[in-house]
């Protein structure tokens, strides 16, 4: 339909006032056809006008009413897709900004919008791919070499980064972007443990445009890996004082003080503020991972005192009451919290967890098996079903975890240019000192007496590290290889071609360290790599500091808790399903335990 001369002229005058970002000259320029609902070039201009007031909603039911009508235009199906992301609807507004490229190849926004929704959707491998498809088509954005730089980072290939952001940093004048260049370089440098480069480039980035709280936050982290830590603290306590109620940096607030052993500041920042539910939230998982359950329920009592709906206070209420060995009201407060529906996998195992402390076993291997009905490889709740199965006898316990085929251990050979894994070991050992901090370990984190490696080892690009990863690679290929083919197993069934490493660290026990009994949920595969181990190992009847299987961390009676060892040994890697539980046993020596870990999980 070809618009009227007053509504050719209408539409033309709100395009322009668009471009120069005059929305309420655009909005009026369209005021007198707002009626003409059947126009497409209405519809479209005054989709294009909500999406500039930030009124996603109506913007998107005008947009698809033109896409529908008007399948050929790419125009509306760019702006399609930016007014679904801003109602969060990311994989629709993936979809849109895909349709927009198939109709105009050498569309760069479009191609930038989807490749930047499929970083924040985590689909990273398909967000480098449009970032790269969009420099061959534009070689010079800038923009897109900052996008593919980030989306390099969280990869776990941050040494790739480096170049793309380089090169930006030389291609561009901009001060706002360079600053962002530079944060983002900093983050890959911090990841390969690239400290004093990483804090000069956050520098660079501070200089450029001082005072953005992105950048002292990074500059924060990076010092932390430098042992600067009251500089951190500094910097940390001048961000809350400027944002005193952003929940994130309360956390990395407190999160160092417990690092540090600093109990007269550890959890006060949260008393200084109003009370906010973000703010309690963030307290209450202090206090729980602290141990503190009596006056983490207190903080959860409050949220339900105000808002008896609040259901993530309701399960940590109950997650407290079952810590505190009042299992009657825990299993009572989880029933009523399952009775309203919307459950998941993840309460499901909280939920068993607490009917295995109150002696029911039955109603938590029920449990499990309906969480395990909506996510069959749901770590927490195999967990959670082999404990039951073995209160009750029933058999699955050995069939979920084949403590005696599924759990393997491997004697690496050494890497190329050592005569042998204990001068390797040695090197590697002395190396991985100057990466371990001088702190306690992390809030949350299974070991006791120790510390671990901040960020993933593996993305180090460590030389020693790297040749140790070769061997490491060999031996997981050989254990997913040799794996039995079963389609119903909940571990075996996830066997595929090839494997990436989800996680990477070190940890370092010193006399009478150890490991709690854990799961690692998130994971596939789990290990365990002994870089050095202290005398004490050599004790078989005590089995200091041996990794045991079996054994849960809810506090239960079992016959038989642990259901096998192994004994550590330099070279030595230790490979299981990840949801087993397993911890280590203390040692009482002088010299320190240091190992590396890992999660694996299928590719793709």
């Amino acid at each position: 339909m070809t618009p009227q001369p007053a509504l050719q002229q209408a539409l033309a005058l709100a395009a322009l006032c668009l471009q120069r970002r005059d929305v309420a000259g655009a909005e009026r320029a369209m005021a007198p056809f707002s009626g003409a609902q059947a126009n497409l070039d209405v519809l479209n201009i005054m989709g294009a006008i909500r999406l500039h007031q930030g009124r996603f909603a109506e913007a998107a039911v005008l947009l698809e009413r033109v896409c529908k009508d008007a399948p050929r235009d790419p125009a509306p199906a760019y702006n399609l897709g930016r007014a679904l992301a801003g109602l969060g609807r990311l994989v629709e507004a993936i979809a849109a900004h895909q349709a927009a490229i198939r109709l105009k190849p050498d569309f760069v926004e479009a191609r930038f919008e989807a490749g930047h929704l499929l970083h924040r959707t985590g689909n990273l491998a398909q967000a480098e791919h449009a970032m790269r498809e969009l420099l061959r088509i534009a070689p010079g954005n800038v923009h897109a070499k900052l996008a593919l730089g980030a989306v390099l980072v969280d990869a776990g290939r941050p040494e790739e980064a480096e170049a793309p952001l380089r090169r930006a940093l030389r291609e561009t004048a901009d001060p706002g972007l360079q600053a962002q260049l530079h944060l983002t370089l900093g983050m890959a440098l911090r990841r390969q443990r690239k400290d004093e480069e990483a804090l000069a480039a956050c520098e660079s980035a501070e200089a450029l445009t001082p005072g953005r709280a992105a950048t002292a936050l990074h500059r924060s982290e990076a010092l932390q890996n430098l042992g600067r830590h009251d500089e951190a603290l500094a910097i940390l306590e001048n961000l809350l004082a400027r944002a005193p109620d952003d929940p994130g940096l309360h956390h990395s607030y407190n999160d160092l003080l417990y690092r540090l052993g600093r109990t007269d500041l550890f959890l006060k920042s949260y008393d200084r503020v109003p009370e906010s539910r973000p703010l309690l939230l963030g307290k209450a998982f202090f206090l729980r991972h602290a141990g503190r359950d009596a006056e983490g329920h207190a903080v959860y009592a409050r949220l339900l005192a105000r808002d008896p709906a609040d259901r993530t206070a309701a399960i940590g209420a109950a997650r407290s009451l079952a810590r505190m060995k009042r299992t009657d009201e825990a299993v009572a407060a989880f029933d009523a919290i399952l009775a309203k529906g919307q459950a998941d996998a993840g309460l499901f195992a909280i939920a068993a967890e607490s009917a295995l402390l109150h002696g029911d076993p039955g109603k938590a291997a029920w449990q499990c098996e309906q969480g395990l009905a909506l996510d069959r490889y749901n770590g927490a709740c195999l967990s959670m079903l082999s404990i039951a199965s073995r209160m009750l006898e029933d058999g699955r316990d050995e069939t979920i975890n084949g403590y005696g085929t599924l759990v393997r251990s491997f004697d690496l050979e050494p890497p190329a240019g050592f005569p042998d894994m204990a001068s390797f070991n040695a090197e590697l050992d002395a190396a991985l000192g100057r990466l371990h901090p001088d702190t306690r370990e992390f809030i949350g984190q299974s070991l006791r007496g120790g510390t671990q490696t901040s960020g993933r080892l593996f993305d180090s690009r460590h030389a020693l590290v790297g040749k140790l990863r070769e061997r490491i690679d060999e031996a997981v290929r050989r254990y997913m290889t040799e794996m039995k083919d079963d389609a119903d197993h909940p571990f075996l069934s996830r066997r595929t071609r090839d494997f990436r490493y989800s996680g990477s660290w070190s940890s370092r026990l010193r006399d009478c360290g150890f490991h709690v009994n854990h799961i690692h949920p998130d994971g596939w595969i789990s290990s365990c790599y002994y870089v050095a181990v202290p005398p004490a190992v050599r004790d078989g009847a005590g089995q200091q500091g041996w990794i045991k299987f079996g054994e849960p961390s809810p506090a239960l009676t079992l016959r038989e808790p642990v259901r096998r060892t192994i004994q550590p040994a330099p070279g030595r890697l230790v490979l299981f399903p990840s949801y087993m539980w397993h911890g280590t046993i203390p040692f009482h020596d002088d010299a320190a335990r240091t190992t590396i870990a890992f999660d694996v999980v299928p590719a793709g």
